[in-house]
C-alpha cells in the first residue's frame, strides 16, 4: 500500500535534491534586518510559497542547507490562507516543527497541523497500519504531531461504528503512546482574530 503520509520516503541530506532552486536562492539578497516581507526577493517569496504548498519535503531540504530562511518560512506559514490538496509528508512536517520551535506562533503550528494527512480519508486497514507506524515513530516525530494523531485516533476509536474487537485492537495498539505536554496552539492569541474560515 502506498503510504500517503510519507510520499517521498525518508528525508536525505543530499544537496542534489535542491540544485534546481540554486538560480533563485543564490541570487537572493537576504536582508536579515528587514521586516518579514522585505527580507527576501519576490522570486524567493514565490519559491517558498510553492514549497509550502507541496508536501514540505523539498522545503526542509532547502532549510537544511539555507537555515537563514527558517524564521521567514515560519512567519509566512502563519498567513498561508490557501493550500492545494497536497498533504504534508509527516517526517517533513515533524522536522519543520523542530526547526521552527524558536519562531513558534499558534497560527504557524495550526497551519502545519492542518496540512497533515487526514485519517478520515483512509480505510480501516490503512488506519491500522498507520497506528503501528506511529508507535514506531513516537519518539522521533515532534510531540505536536504525536499528540494530534493520538487524539485523532482516540476519537476515531470512540466515534466510528467498529466491531468491538476492532475497537479494542486499535485502542490497544496506541495505548503505549505517551501524550506529551507540548505547545498549546488552540488557545487565544493575536492570530485567533485572523479571518481564516478553516479555523472556525
Amino acid at each position: 500500500m502506498k503510504k500517503e503520509y510519507e510520499t517521498k520516503g525518508r528525508l536525505i541530506d543530499d544537496i542534489t535534491q535542491i540544485e534546481q532552486y540554486y538560480p533563485i536562492l543564490e541570487k537572493d539578497d537576504f536582508k536579515i534586518d528587514e521586516p518579514h516581507w522585505r527580507r527576501i526577493s519576490k522570486n524567493t517569496i514565490t519559491l517558498f510559497q510553492v514549497l509550502i504548498d507541496q508536501d514540505l519535503s523539498d522545503l526542509i531540504r532547502v532549510l537544511e542547507h539555507y537555515p537563514r530562511y527558517t524564521e521567514w518560512v515560519c512567519e509566512h506559514f502563519r498567513y498561508a490562507y490557501s493550500y492545494s490538496e497536497n498533504s504534508a509528508d509527516i517526517n517533513a512536517a515533524s522536522k519543520l516543527l523542530y526547526m521552527g520551535e524558536p519562531y513558534f506562533s499558534k497560527q504557524f503550528v495550526r497551519n502545519v497541523v492542518r496540512k497533515l494527512p487526514k485519517i478520515e480519508e483512509w480505510s480501516l486497514e490503512e488506519i491500522k497500519e498507520f497506528s503501528k507506524h506511529m508507535v514506531e515513530k513516537s519518539t522521533k516525530w515532534h510531540p505536536i504531531i504525536i499528540n494530534y494523531y493520538y487524539d485523532t485516533l482516540t476519537q476515531y476509536v470512540h466515534k466510528q461504528k467498529l466491531h468491538p474487537l476492532q475497537r479494542i485492537a486499535l485502542a490497544t495498539q496506541i495505548e503505549g503512546i505517551i501524550r506529551q505536554d507540548s505547545y498549546t496552539y488552540d488557545a487565544e492569541d493575536r492570530d485567533a482574530v485572523l479571518d481564516i474560515p478553516y479555523m472556525n
